[in-house]
C-alpha cells in the first residue's frame, strides 16, 4: 500500500508539472480572489449540509460564465458576470452566526 502512495504522490507531481508547462504564468489578483470565494463557498456549503447538487450548480454557473469569456475572468466581469459565489470568502462567524449544531 505505502508503494501505492508514493507511485500516486509521483504521479501528482508529474501531472502538476505538466500542467505549469502548459498552462503557466501567474493569475490576476482578481482570479486569486475568485478562486478564495470559490473554496469559502465550497466550505460555508459543507459546513451548512448544503446539497452536492446546489454546490455543481453554483459552481457550473460561474465556470460558464468565466468560460463564455475565453476563460477570461477579467473580460467577464467587464462584461457584466459576477459569480455566485462572489462574497463567499469574506463571510464568517460573525456575519452569519455558529451552526446551531454540528453536521458530524
Amino acid at each position: 500500500m505505502e508503494t501505492n502512495v508514493v507511485e500516486r504522490r509521483r504521479q501528482i507531481a508529474e501531472m502538476a508539472e505538466r500542467m505549469r508547462k502548459g498552462f503557466g504564468g501567474p493569475m490576476t489578483e482578481t482570479e486569486v480572489a475568485m478562486l478564495r470565494d470559490v473554496q469559502a463557498f465550497i466550505d460555508f456549503a459543507i459546513r451548512n449540509g448544503l446539497s452536492f447538487a446546489l454546490v455543481l450548480s453554483i459552481l457550473g454557473h460561474d465556470i460558464n460564465g468565466v468560460a463564455h469569456h475565453g476563460m477570461s475572468y477579467d473580460e467577464a466581469r467587464s462584461d457584466g458576470f459576477l459569480p455566485k459565489v462572489t462574497g463567499y470568502s469574506e463571510i464568517n462567524a460573525d456575519s452569519v452566526g455558529e451552526p446551531l449544531e454540528s453536521l458530524d
